[in-house]
């Protein structure tokens, strides 16, 4: 059964890159390109050489498709759930399980440390953690306007893609209420 959605039903805003994301981007593809030209220019006679460049070719190449995987697309919401859109599938996060919801000021981050993602090539994503905070699931191209989440199961999350992250945020709120 197909339901249709008043465009006041449902939120949807593209992740706008700031110019530091484009900057990051731009650095991180050129060192990633440079150092797969560089290996590729290597020639070995010796057999563990030949398998050494092919290794390190490989995991530039799976960096380079997971940045590209991961990257924060779209920030959606609708009546029931709030999605990441990203091109290996949508993080999807149901209403009925977020407990608390805020906007944050970019000092919140403060003192943050990344375990694992990415820290500015094709914006803020992945996993990190401060004494603030905790430990949280950060989704953001723009650090100015970020929303914090915290489901009912312990887990945080930012978001942050740019001005329409306050229309996004009391998107959200007015759901939660009802």
């Amino acid at each position: 059964m197909i339901r249709s959605m008043k465009r006041e039903d449902r939120f949807s805003c593209p992740f706008r890159w700031t110019v530091a994301v484009w900057v990051w981007t731009l650095l991180g593809s050129g060192v990633l390109a440079w150092g797969g030209i560089v290996l590729m220019r290597i020639d070995g006679t010796l057999g563990w050489v030949v398998w050494s460049k092919y290794a390190v070719l490989l995991i530039l190449l799976v960096s380079l498709v997971g940045v590209a995987g991961y990257m924060p697309l779209r920030l959606r919401a609708d009546g029931e759930r709030m999605a990441v859109g990203r091109l290996f599938g949508a993080l999807k996060i149901p209403l009925s399980e977020v407990e608390e919801a805020r906007m944050i000021p970019k000092s919140y981050l403060d003192g943050t440390i990344r375990t694992f993602g990415s820290g500015g090539m094709c914006g803020y994503f992945g996993r990190f953690r401060n004494k603030r905070l905790g430990s949280f699931t950060m989704y953001a191209t723009n650090l100015t306007h970020l929303v914090w989440v915290r489901t009912r199961q312990g887990r945080r999350y930012v978001f942050g893609c740019g001005r329409r992250t306050e229309e996004f945020f009391a998107f959200v709120q007015t759901r939660l209420e009802k």
